[in-house]
């Protein structure tokens, strides 16, 4: 991924594209850095007095940006705005003017009751695609109530096909409100290329429940199409499962005939491979418990990385169980520069992840640092038109 800091312009597939982002924390700040990887220009509204709340979350605080902050917010520049001031309502109207795309995840209520809802933004900019990420929905009894991503999990039904009915797991990690970002992304370029045939934009809703439901639950949910699916499944917890070597533990997948007998050989048990027990997938289905009990002696016989070079060697699908460290170490993630080091002028180096995507000829970059709050307040209501007075007053104020 390349990084061109300080370029004002971008060869990348959204060049010329003008974002605002009024969202906060994960979901849409994760969908318009996406945006800004892919060459859009992204402005990013923050209120007095604090602006994004993720600017404190996450460890030490550097030039305004946590390392938190920093991993969801570059190619961004940060105007301070308050929005329920008269003079902060006329310069972010000025900004709609010109904008493309809109974001905002606040509840559905918040927005129109500003002034600033979807039908009064529209009247101004006809070609506006205004994406609104919410908890629930804009209809229903949990409307207005507050979103947050253990809510969100704990609603799903999935924690109790992570853990139990009687021991439910949440998964540590913001996986719903990264979901819902991810979601209104495609929704967003969507509404977009509809707006291309169309010549008018539209309000785009992604609800957090639909779009954590509908993407962590389809496999899991799959048996119920045809019928009630078994109280438990001891496939699934062989599957999903770190097996403990004889220094560590690694994940592995025996679905295939071949996958079993590649295993046999890892394990140095030839004699496995004609075992009628196992000689099947359905014969291992229907041995699943000794299965079990086989792989939790066998792998412990041998440490991490004999198993692994030896999986490589047979084709056998295996993989060690890293940590993070142990992750940027892996050669494929350094042969990927899975991470990237943003050279913060005040901050100093920042590592942050890179944008996945891979474009042949119009490359994502990076060309802008996580901003500090309010940096780029003058410059952008400036380029807007916005008139000096009211700069000033905004500033005073």
């Amino acid at each position: 991924m390349k990084i061109a800091i300080g370029a004002d312009g971008s060869g990348g597939p959204l060049a010329g594209l003008r974002v605002l982002d009024l969202s906060t924390v994960v979901s849409g700040p994760l969908c318009t850095q996406a945006l800004g990887d892919f060459g859009a220009e992204v402005i990013k509204i923050e209120s007095p007095p604090l602006g994004d709340i993720a600017r404190y979350l996450g460890g030490v605080q550097r030039a305004g940006v946590t390392g938190f902050f920093a991993q969801f917010n570059r190619n961004k520049r940060s105007v301070k705005l308050d929005l329920k001031s008269r003079d902060g309502r006329a310069a972010f109207l000025k900004l709609v003017e010109s904008a493309d795309l809109l974001v905002e995840n606040y509840r559905p209520q918040v927005m129109p009751r500003l002034g600033l809802g979807y039908e009064s933004l529209a009247a101004r900019n006809p070609r506006l695609v205004y994406v609104a990420i919410n908890g629930f929905g804009s209809e229903g009894p949990y409307r207005e109530r507050p979103a947050y991503d253990m809510i969100i999990q704990a609603l799903s039904g999935f924690a109790k096909e992570l853990g139990s009915a009687r021991a439910p797991k949440l998964i540590s990690n913001l996986v719903a409100d990264k979901v819902s970002g991810l979601t209104a992304l495609s929704a967003a370029l969507a509404a977009l290329f509809a707006r291309e045939q169309s010549g008018r934009g539209q309000r785009v809703e992604v609800p957090m429940l639909d779009a954590f439901s509908s993407f962590v639950l389809p496999d899991t949910f799959g048996p119920r199409s045809f019928g009630e699916p078994p109280e438990s499944s001891v496939a699934a917890e062989a599957i999903y499962r770190a097996w403990p070597s004889a220094d560590g533990h690694v994940a592995l997948v025996i679905l295939e005939d071949h996958q079993f007998q590649a295993l046999c050989r890892v394990l140095e048990r030839a004699d496995l491979v004609s075992d009628e027990r196992f000689a099947t997938l359905v014969a291992r289905m229907q041995n699943m418990p000794d299965l079990v009990a086989l792989l939790a002696t066998e792998l412990p016989k041998h440490n991490t990385a004999e198993l692994v070079a030896r999986a490589a060697r047979e084709g056998l699908p295996l993989a060690p169980v890293n940590g993070i460290d142990e992750l940027l170490a892996d050669p494929q993630a350094r042969a990927n520069q899975l991470l990237l080091s943003l050279p913060h002028p005040e901050a100093g180096p920042i590592p942050v992840f890179r944008n996945a995507v891979r474009f042949a000829e119009t490359p994502a970059d990076v060309r802008r640092m996580p901003p500090q709050f309010g940096e780029h307040t003058d410059e952008v209501l400036r380029e807007a038109g916005v008139p000096a007075a009211t700069i000033e007053r905004l500033a005073s104020s």
